[in-house]
């Protein structure tokens, strides 16, 4: 008993400590709250309204990676893992340069440290 309560404190703290590669994301003023970037949910607040591409421009990204990053979430092609992958591939400045610019276009960011 006291083995599967140690077990189970023990995973309840690698859960509640985990964190993901991805920053929770939603538009100031909007119902539309608590996306993660790359998810299929995002198409519309940041594909359809343009606001990717302002976001991307407020950004320091070389042309290729707002391409890439804009083809990922934005393109009939788009891909959760891929936005993913591209998001846990970039520097710790590139990842503050993005949260940067989407505070800047008006949304709310939630993010750790990973």
């Amino acid at each position: 008993m006291k083995t599967w309560f140690l077990i189970t404190v023990a995973g309840l703290a690698l859960l509640t400590s985990a964190c993901s590669p991805m920053f929770l994301l939603s538009k100031a003023g909007s119902e539309k709250r608590g996306r993660f970037l790359g998810s299929k949910t995002t198409y519309e607040m940041l594909c359809e309204s343009g606001d990717l591409l302002k976001v991307l421009e407020a950004t320091h990204f070389s042309e290729e990676m707002k391409e890439t990053f804009y083809r990922s979430n934005c393109s009939a092609e788009r891909s959760t893992d891929k936005v993913k992958q591209i998001y846990t591939s970039m520097s710790p400045e590139q990842r503050k340069d993005i949260r940067t610019a989407f505070k800047k276009n008006g949304y709310l960011i939630n993010s750790g440290n990973c």
